[in-house]
Order: structure tokens, then sequence, then C-alpha cells
């Protein structure tokens, strides 16, 4: 069975790169969103396996996002992604358990998180 992922950052080619290569490597992407407060109704409403987001967005940050997804679903899957190179934003998400993945990214590195 495909793994579901929603794909979230406020760039919207990084979204539509993202969701092109996870579907030709047979991932399906059931949404696509540009901030945090779309990330939380998308998953929500599509109940994804995995949440790919970004750290840095308007409208919600990606934490903001993350409790609130933490909070519908305490074991969600969550990828974190950013271009910033912050070691508070890596210090507060190894406290969740959740990876974090800097840009340019590592597309074998995410994968292989998506599909454990």
């Amino acid at each position: 069975m495909k793994r579901s992922v929603i794909v979230i950052d406020d760039d919207e080619d990084t979204v539509r790169l993202f969701s092109e290569f996870l579907e030709e490597k047979d991932i399906k992407v059931v949404g696509n969103g540009y901030d945090g407060i779309t990330a939380i109704k998308l998953y929500k409403e599509k109940k994804p396996d995995v949440v790919l987001i970004d750290m840095m967005m308007p409208n919600g940050s990606g934490f903001h996002a993350i409790k609130k997804i933490r909070n519908i679903n305490p074991k969600a899957k969550i990828i974190a992604i950013s271009g910033g190179n912050s070691y508070l934003i890596e210090d507060k998400l190894e406290k969740l358990s959740i990876p974090f993945i800097r840009k340019p990214f590592n597309i074998a590195q995410i994968l292989s998180i998506i599909n454990a």
C-alpha cells in the first residue's frame, strides 16, 4: 500500500517539485499547503501517514502546526524541513523525536524516513 503524505512549505516551487518527486517514487501526496494553518486543516481532513513541513512559514509556524497535529494524533509521523541553520530548532525537534532535514534536501534520506 502506498504511503500518504502532505507537503507543507511556503515556497510553491519546493512544494511542487517535492510532490512530483514523491509521486514518482510511488508515494501518494494527498495534500499540499503553504502555511501552518493549512497543515493542520489538511492533517485533519486527509489523515496522512507522514507530514513533511517547513519550520519557517507565515500564518502559523511549523512548530505551531506540529503542536496542533500532535494534539490530534500524538504518534503522527512528521518530518521537519528548513533552509534555516538554527540549533534551537534542531534542539526542539530532537526533544519531540521529529527528524530535521536542512534544505537543500537529501531526497534519499527523506525517502528512508517516510518508508521507515
